[in-house]
């Protein structure tokens, strides 16, 4: 354990020494922030939820580049010396990524600092709203875990990550889904791990059907990810995707 977690230290290092993965969470935060403020400035409907929109979609920004991290590994040279040296391969992928969704709870922060800066309102500020980031960052880097798999086998991961990932959030409640399209889209909802903390974030109810649909698919997340890591790095050595060229 104490490998694993001196590993996380040097690698959130590495993380915060890169400018691209820093200046990310702090532009898509700041980007959702200053549209939600215009999206709303002439008839001042600010509901207080606007800065949790932008935390949100921050952290988010900030755990989806699991991609960027392995492929800013792989062009150092060293991916395939880190999968071999003698940590748990899961361990090594977790300590990879964790830097991420580390860095990404700044945006909470930074989100609610710009909105009184702006003068919107910052509202749901209780335990809730706690409880909800840590179970947002907890799901994310398990999901970031998992579609990380399925970079290892490309060396063009990055160009493919955001068409993977930013559905992902939108379908899961972030902005609001037109009344028409609801009960097309309510089963993918169900079914996406980001929605429970999503709601509890904005503070919406929240049934037990929800929370067992959660916890079920989280562990098949978790369960799956397992299964496929030793499949996926077995193969992606065996025909040389680990490196650079």
């Amino acid at each position: 354990m104490l490998r694993f977690i001196n590993l996380v230290k040097f690698q959130l290092k590495l993380y915060v020494k890169n400018s691209y993965f820093v200046m990310l969470v702090i532009t898509t935060t700041a980007t959702m922030e200053l549209y939600q403020y215009l999206a709303h400035y002439v008839n001042q409907t600010y509901t207080g939820q606007e800065w949790l929109i932008a935390g949100i979609m921050g952290t988010w920004a900030s755990c989806t580049t699991s991609a960027g991290a392995l492929a800013y590994q792989r062009w150092q040279g060293t991916l395939p010396y880190l999968l071999n040296s003698g940590i748990s391969r899961e361990l090594v992928l977790l300590a990879t990524l964790s830097p991420a969704a580390i860095y990404g709870l700044v945006a909470f922060p930074l989100a609610g600092v710009l909105a009184i800066v702006l003068g919107i309102p910052v509202a749901n500020l209780d335990w809730q709203l706690g409880l909800g980031i840590v179970i947002l960052w907890l799901t994310a880097t398990v999901l970031s875990y998992f579609i990380s798999l399925l970079f290892i086998l490309t060396r063009n991961a990055m160009a493919y990550e955001e068409l993977v990932l930013t559905p992902i959030l939108l379908l899961s409640g972030l902005l609001t889904i037109p009344s028409f399209a609801l009960p097309y889209l309510k089963p993918v909802q169900m079914l996406s791990p980001l929605t429970l903390p999503i709601k509890l974030i904005y503070q919406e109810k929240i049934n037990l059907e929800l929370i067992l649909t959660y916890l079920l698919v989280t562990i098949f997340f978790v369960y799956i990810s397992k299964i496929l890591t030793k499949f996926v790095i077995k193969r992606a050595f065996k025909e040389n995707r680990l490196g650079v060229f």
